[in-house]
């Protein structure tokens, strides 16, 4: 059965966002990778280097918000966390 067009857009974008959080990782281990040698950079260097690993974590709190988001609506009504009095 051929696949409506809304559902190919759907897995599409799928595979966009799994790609782009691919990209991040790789994006990430390339930054650690810099900083642990950031002795040997120059002091303008250094700031960019910075300024990278601020917008990365920046990227990685808009997701986690998006995640955090996405788990209130699937919480059931009326549901509490384990520890905490009802």
């Amino acid at each position: 059965m051929a696949l409506s067009p809304s559902e190919k857009q759907a897995a599409y974008r799928a595979r966009q966002k799994a790609a782009e959080q691919n990209r991040l990782d790789v994006i990430e281990a390339a930054l650690v990778q810099k900083a642990a040698r950031c002795e040997d950079l120059s002091s303008e260097d250094r700031a960019a280097l910075a300024d990278q690993l601020d917008d990365l974590a920046m990227r990685y709190l808009w997701r986690s918000k998006e995640l955090a988001q996405l788990a209130q609506k699937v919480r059931p009504p009326g549901w509490t966390p384990p520890g905490l009095p009802p």
